[in-house]
Parts: structure tokens; C-alpha cells; sequence
């Protein structure tokens, strides 16, 4: 066995071994795989930003240069117009677009000196990122000289405008001081500056209407041909000179004009080749992301091979780890049901083992509590005796019960609903623990309210064990005071349970492991016996009866456990008016057949019907089949667990019989699921079950309850105050 269990250790610690290394394993590929999938997430970002910065600048650099042209198309046209008619408005729109065409060119040339400042960390010897710059400044000059010529021509036209030499002095009429007195005056017409020089016709001559003399006419005639001489020949060199400085204007001014076109052009050519040099920068630019996108992609495909690669070895690890799970998980499972088996059968030998020391320890309880009722017998000693015997004898069959009841409860246990008086039942559970709070100098105090109805209707064996419990750790666990039981049906229609006692209390850290199975407050240094099962037991059952169970404790103050199981609406009990208080007091003319197959037991049922003539015993079933043939049984009181044939078989038999049908059977048994067990298989019931151990009044009362009814079983009875 110490090798078997060597082996097992020594094989747990490999395993162990072998999942820590493949654990290991799996979350060191897992993180290398992380770190390669960020670095490709990084590099694909730091890409995909560096093309979609390219692609704006390619965008914006269009719309840039789109906006430049029309621009300068715009003051082209302008300056057109304005050198045909020498319009001022077309002037000033030619010069407010040589504005604007200057500062879309600063804005551009700023622009290029942010992204210049950004592709420091792209740069690359083969692209010169500074060579558009220096473009960008000769276009704004060659702007500036735009400029600058238009202001020129401005100033020259507006100077040759206003030049004093094309003022000529307007000659309305020619006459003499001396004739202008005494003869008419003679009106000359002459046409302006300008049509005198492109239309040389003759000035238009007008006389007065009077009629003048011959003499006076040729005079007259003589006197304006003169002057007319002399002022054709002064406007001729008149003309002549203003000839000279027209050319000489047209001249410059075509030159100025020339001037600002070859500037417009080149200016224009600027633009574009700037435009296309942009353009071969950023088609260059492209070529080289391309290529570093191509060599991120070569990268990446190894990084993806390697990540594939990790993801393989992973998968195979997770493989490898589910197959040996599942195979560790299933030698787990066999080591399990094994285990299971096996505590199923040490169980099962257990419960057989303590069903058979159950059954004389039952015996003995009841035949130590037949002696203690009859204490005028004795000396005080041997009270004592007596009490100490019975107080040991019932915490064994309590041990003996828990243990029992755990293998109900791991078998998944019903619920056996029936009407009690948990007046009595609680009763009658102190006054069976009262001697052994009485040795550890502990009161027992309960409150009832008798005003209250009583009867209710739940599994009464269960509601038994769980009080039972809850006092018999109050006991225990408590070196003196008082031990106070309260039991009540409140509004909701739960039952409630409270048990407090002043003993040590449970500590903190214990807390929330006092309901574990084999539990015990102290397992070095135990306060009394007992095997840690009450607790554990006592909370399936509340929660097999759909209740709840808490607590409050304080160390060394004591503690409190509060119960309440869910009911229906309990009933009043009916008024004894048969005045049947122990089994004596039962009517002398019935007749009693006690069947059971330890001798000990009958003994201990035969002591209570000495009062009575007819009384019967037998050993088993089919004896007592014997017996009836001959003597007429009103009451059989059977065990169950009998050779030859079994208290149940003996039922059916009996039912079977029309000359028994009078005949009430009362079941023995310490197991109450057993005999509800063996009621279902025949299918039929007993009148009534009496569970060992049990005392003179508890027989009396099984007794009462199946000769008569005691109870109210239905709410068509009138319920009593």
C-alpha cells in the first residue's frame, strides 16, 4: 500500500512537472508571438501614415496649383484688357490678383518648409528634398517684378496723361482791337487737338451779318490771311512736336508692355515648372515608400512565417496538453469511481455496522430509561449511575443516527410529510437532553405559545433531528448557563426554530466552515466526542425542506442559530377527552401481539403492558401467523427486520386476510425511510410507525393515534381555541 501510494505521488509531481513545462511553454510562444504581431502592427501604421501623407500631399499639392493657375489666368487676362483700353478697374484687378497669386506662393513655399522639416527622419541620399525650395523663392521674386512693371506702367500712362505739352491753347476768335470797334467781329471754329491731328481739314470761318465794304472786306480779307498763315504755321510745328512724343511714349510704353508680358510668361512657365518638378518629387518619393514598402513586405512575410510557425507549435502543444488531460482527467475519473465505490461500501459496511449496534444500543436506551422511572427504587448513587449510562448511551446512538443519516442524505433522502404536535416533539427532545445539560449544571429553557395552533404538517422526523441537533450542540459547546429552545409558526407561515446558548461561541475564521462534513471546532482539542456530521446534517435537511438556516455568534458570548422551513397553515389539536396519559390507562379488553426478533426488545415492550391480561409475543412474522390462528389480536406491534419473515410481509399477509381486517399493525423500526420504503414495494401502510428508541410516551402516543384520531387531518373540522 505505501508503495502504491509512493507511485501515486511520484506520478502526481510528474504530471505536475510535465503541465508547468507545457504551461510555460505556451505562454512564452504566446508572448513572442505577441511581440512580433506589434511589431508588424507598428510597422504597417508607421506605412500606411507615410502613404496616406503622400497621397494628401499629392491632393493638396493639385488643388494648390489648380488655385495658382487660375489665379494667374485670372490677372493674365486682366493685364490684357488693361493694355488695350487703359481701363483703371482692369488695373487694379491685375494687380489685386498679383496679390493673391504672391500669397498662395508664400503659402505653398511655408508648406514645403513643414514638410521638409517632417521627412527629416524619411530622408534618403538618393532624393534631394531641399532642391524645390530655392523655386519657390524665384517664383515670389519673379512675382515681385510682376509687380513691380505694373506699378511702373501705372505711373508712366498716368505721367503721359497729365503731361502740360498736350494742353494747347484754344484760339476761339482772332480779332482786332482797333477794328473791333468799329467793324463786325469775324467767329473761327476750330476743331479739337486730337481731330486736328488725325483730320487736318480747314478751321470754319463765320462773319457777321452786316455788310461790310469793299475796302474793309479786302482788308479784312488781307488781315485773317495773315493770320491764318501764321497760326497754320505755328500748329503745324506744334503738331509736328507732339508727333515726335507720341511716338516716342507709344514706344516706351510698348516696350513697358512687352516687358510685363515676357514677365507674365515667364512667370507662367515658373509656375509649371514648378508644378512638374513638384509632381517628379513626390512621384520619386512614392517610388521610395514603394521600395521600403516592399522590403516591410518582405519582412513581414518572414515575421508571418515565424508567427505561423509559433502558432503551430502552440497548437501542437494545446494538442498534446488536451490528450494528456483527457487521458490524465480519465485516470482521475477511474481513480474516482473507484474511490466513490469504495467509500460507497465502507459506507454501506459502516451503516450496516452501526444499523446493527443501533438496534440493542435502542434496546438498552429504552430499558435504562424504564429503570430511571422508577427512582423510588434506588439510592441517589445509583440515580446518578442511571442518569451518566443513559447520557452516554444516548450521545452513542445520536453518533450512531449521524452517521446513518449521512448515507441517506449522500443517497439523496424524501421528504415524509405527516401531521405532529411540535409542542410535544420539542418536549419531549429536551427531557430526553435535560439529564445531560443537568451534568454539565446547564438549564434547558423553552418558549411556546399555547394559545397558538400546535399541529403541523411537515416531515416530523426531520424537524426532530434538526432541533435535536441544534440543542445537542448548544450543549456541548457551552461549560454552563442556559441552553433557551423557541419554536413558533410566524406571519409568512415558516416554522421557526431558535436556539441560543452562553457558551464559547464560534470564532470569526470558523465561521464558514462550521455546515462541512467532519467539521469540528477544534479538531487537536476537541470540546466533546463527536464526528462533525450535526451541522452538515442539519442544514440538508433544511434545505431538502426548502428552508433556511443562519446564525450569530460572538466568542465567548454564545451563539444563536435561527431556523425556518416553509409550511402550510397549522391546525389546533383536538381536545384528549379520553384521558389516556401511558399505556396502563389504555382499555383492558384489547387484546396485543408483540413481534420482534431480539429478545431484548421484547422484553422492554412487555414491561409496558403488564396491566394487561392479553398479551402476546412472537419471534418473527410467520410465528405470529401461528398465534393469530388460534388467539384473536386486536393490535400488532412488529419490527420490521426479522428472519423467516419480515415485519412487511407480515402486513400483506394480514391485509390479505378478511378475518384480520380489524386488526391495526404498528411498525418498530429505528429507520423511518426503511419502513417507507417497504410500504411503497407492497404497496400498502402500516396504521401506525413507531421510531426507536422510543419511551412510554411516545408509544402511547403511536398508540393513541392509530386506535383514535387525535389530530385534525382536515380544515372542515372547526379548529378550537
Amino acid at each position: 500500500m505505501q508503495q502504491e501510494d509512493k507511485y501515486l505521488v511520484d506520478r502526481t509531481k510528474r504530471n505536475k512537472s510535465i503541465r508547468n513545462i507545457l504551461l510555460l511553454s505556451t505562454i512564452g510562444l504566446f508572448v513572442a508571438f505577441l511581440i512580433f504581431f506589434i511589431s508588424s502592427f507598428i510597422q504597417y501604421r508607421s506605412i500606411q501614415s507615410r502613404i496616406e501623407r503622400i497621397y494628401s500631399s499629392i491632393n493638396t499639392d493639385q488643388t494648390s496649383f489648380v488655385t495658382l493657375l487660375t489665379k494667374f489666368n485670372d490677372a493674365e487676362n486682366h493685364f490684357r484688357q488693361y493694355s488695350l483700353n487703359y481701363d483703371s478697374t482692369d488695373f487694379l484687378e491685375y494687380n489685386k490678383n498679383l496679390m493673391l497669386l504672391r500669397a498662395s506662393v508664400d503659402s505653398l513655399r511655408k508648406v514645403r518648409e513643414v514638410e521638409e522639416i517632417v521627412d527629416q527622419k524619411y530622408r534618403s541620399d538618393s532624393i534631394d528634398y531641399s532642391r524645390l525650395l530655392p523655386m519657390y523663392i524665384d517664383l515670389a521674386a519673379n512675382i515681385d517684378s510682376l509687380m513691380q512693371s505694373a506699378r511702373t506702367l501705372d505711373e508712366f500712362h498716368r505721367t503721359a496723361i497729365n503731361n502740360s505739352m498736350f494742353n494747347l491753347p484754344q484760339e476761339n476768335s482772332i480779332a482786332n482791337s482797333d477794328l473791333s470797334r468799329s467793324t463786325p467781329s469775324v467767329i473761327i471754329n476750330r476743331k479739337p487737338l486730337l481731330q486736328r491731328i488725325f483730320q487736318p481739314k480747314p478751321d470754319t470761318l463765320t462773319l457777321g451779318s452786316d455788310l461790310l465794304s469793299q475796302d474793309t472786306r479786302n482788308m479784312l480779307h488781307q488781315s485773317f490771311s495773315r493770320i491764318r498763315s501764321e497760326s497754320d504755321a505755328r500748329a503745324q510745328g506744334k503738331l509736328d512736336e507732339i508727333k515726335l512724343q507720341l511716338t516716342d511714349l507709344r514706344q516706351k510704353e510698348r516696350l513697358m508692355l512687352a516687358d510685363n508680358f515676357t514677365l507674365l510668361h515667364k512667370t507662367n512657365q515658373q509656375i509649371r515648372f514648378v508644378y512638374d518638378q513638384r509632381i517628379k518629387f513626390q512621384r520619386e518619393k512614392s517610388d521610395q515608400e514603394l521600395n521600403v514598402l516592399l522590403a516591410n513586405t518582405d519582412t513581414f512575410k518572414w515575421q508571418i512565417i515565424v508567427s505561423l510557425t509559433f502558432v503551430f507549435i502552440v497548437i501542437c502543444i494545446l494538442v498534446y496538453y488536451q490528450f494528456f488531460t483527457n487521458y490524465y482527467e480519465q485516470m482521475l475519473m477511474d481513480e474516482k469511481i473507484y474511490a466513490s465505490k469504495l467509500a460507497e461500501q465502507k459506507t454501506d459496511i459502516l451503516a450496516e455496522i452501526t444499523h446493527e449496534i443501533r438496534t440493542p444500543i435502542n434496546s438498552m436506551i429504552g430499558i435504562v430509561d424504564l429503570l430511571r422511572s422508577r427512582n423510588d427504587l434506588y439510592q441517589p448513587k445509583d440515580i446518578l449511575l442511571l442518569e451518566t449510562a443513559y447520557s452516554n448511551i444516548t450521545a452513542t446512538s445520536k453518533t450512531i443516527n449521524d452517521i446513518l443519516n449521512l448515507s441517506k442524505i449522500d443517497k439523496h433522502d424524501t421528504i415524509e410529510p405527516n401531521h405532529f404536535d411540535f409542542h410535544d416533539m420539542l418536549l419531549e427532545i429536551l427531557d430526553n437532553y435535560r439529564n445531560q445539560a443537568s451534568l454539565k449544571k446547564i438549564t434547558l429553557n423553552h418558549s411556546l405559545d399555547e394559545s397558538k395552533p400546535t399541529i403541523i404538517f411537515t416531515d416530523e422526523l426531520k424537524v426532530r433531528q434538526v432541533v435535536s441537533n441544534l440543542v445537542s450542540n448548544a450543549i456541548k459547546y457551552s461549560s454552563q448557563g442556559t441552553v433557551t429552545t423557541k419554536m413558533y409558526v410566524n406571519n409568512h407561515s415558516n416554522l421557526v426554530i431558535k436556539v441560543s446558548d452562553e457558551g464559547n461561541g464560534i470564532p470569526e475564521n470558523l465561521k464558514k466552515n462550521i455546515f462541512k462534513k467532519y467539521y469540528t471546532e477544534n479538531k487537536t482539542n476537541k470540546v466533546e466526542g463527536g464526528v462533525g456530521l450535526g451541522l452538515y446534517i442539519t442544514k440538508n435537511i433544511v434545505t431538502l425542506l426548502k428552508g433556511k438556516i443562519s446564525f450569530q455568534s460572538r466568542a465567548n458570548q454564545g451563539t444563536t442559530f435561527t431556523v425556518e422551513i416553509p409550511i402550510p397553515r397549522p391546525k389546533f389539536r383536538r381536545k384528549n377527552t379520553l384521558n389516556i396519559h401511558q399505556v396502563r390507562d389504555l382499555p383492558k379488553n384489547l387484546s396485543w401481539l408483540i413481534v420482534d426478533d431480539n429478545a431484548l426488545n421484547l422484553l422492554y415492550l412487555k414491561q409496558f403492558f403488564l396491566l394487561h391480561e392479553q398479551v402476546y409475543t412472537a419471534t418473527n412474522g410467520l410465528e405470529a401467523l401461528n398465534l393469530m390462528e388460534t388467539k384473536a389480536v386486536d393490535v400488532i406491534v412488529t419490527d420490521i427486520n426479522m428472519p423467516v419473515m419480515t415485519g412487511d410481509e407480515l402486513l400483506v399477509k394480514v391485509r390479505q386476510n378478511p378475518a384480520y381486517e380489524r386488526v391495526k399493525i404498528i411498525a418498530t423500526s429505528s429507520d423511518n425511510e426503511q419502513v417507507k420504503k417497504q410500504e411503497g414495494i407492497r404497496r400498502m401502510k402500516f396504521d401506525g410507525i413507531l421510531i426507536k428508541p422510543f419511551n412510554e410516551k411516545k408509544l402511547t402516543e403511536v398508540i393513541l393515534k392509530t386506535l383514535y384520531p387525535i389530530f385534525e387531518d382536515s380544515d372542515e373540522i372547526q379548529q378550537e381555541g
